[in-house]
């Protein structure tokens, strides 16, 4: 086995060994469901979506739960600065429903972010009874937590 081979596979085996992921289909929409410890040993409960249709879903059958869309992409350093403070939130506040959509993860969330209107990232959109109700633009913890207390 060469160097490059043996970095692949132990780089591999510490990701599984820290978090796991688990897919669920939603219809013919992909939704993968995010887990790893957090410091406090909690679970974190953000859905990643990555199409319309399971977007769709999840917003009309939240009903009256408050849920918070964190809007990313691969390459933003903000995004990736923001992104734990979100998992906390979500263990946080166990009656919202957390989502994440990673724009440049496939075509399908790359017009999803389009269709509701996001211009920079990352961008939280709150909704409510089917309806956004807030959004919360930049990686500003404060301003996402005070949304999400706003708007229980």
């Amino acid at each position: 086995m060469n160097r490059f081979t043996s970095t692949i596979l132990l780089l591999i085996a510490i990701v599984s060994s820290t978090s796991a992921f688990s897919t669920a289909f939603m219809g013919s929409s992909r939704v993968a469901h995010s887990r790893s410890a957090s410091s406090n040993g909690m679970s974190m409960r953000v859905v990643d979506v990555d199409s319309e249709a399971a977007f769709d879903k999840t917003i009309s059958s939240a009903g009256e739960s408050l849920v918070i869309v964190d809007y990313s992409t691969t390459w933003c350093g903000p995004c990736k600065v923001i992104a734990p403070k979100f998992d906390e939130l979500s263990d946080k506040y166990p009656d919202a429903v957390f989502l994440k959509v990673i724009g440049d993860a496939s075509p399908d969330a790359s017009k999803l972010m389009k269709r509701e209107g996001v211009r920079s990232v990352p961008s939280f959109h709150y909704f409510k009874n089917g309806e956004k109700v807030d959004v919360v633009n930049g990686a500003n913890a404060e301003a996402i937590e005070a949304a999400i207390s706003k708007n229980m």
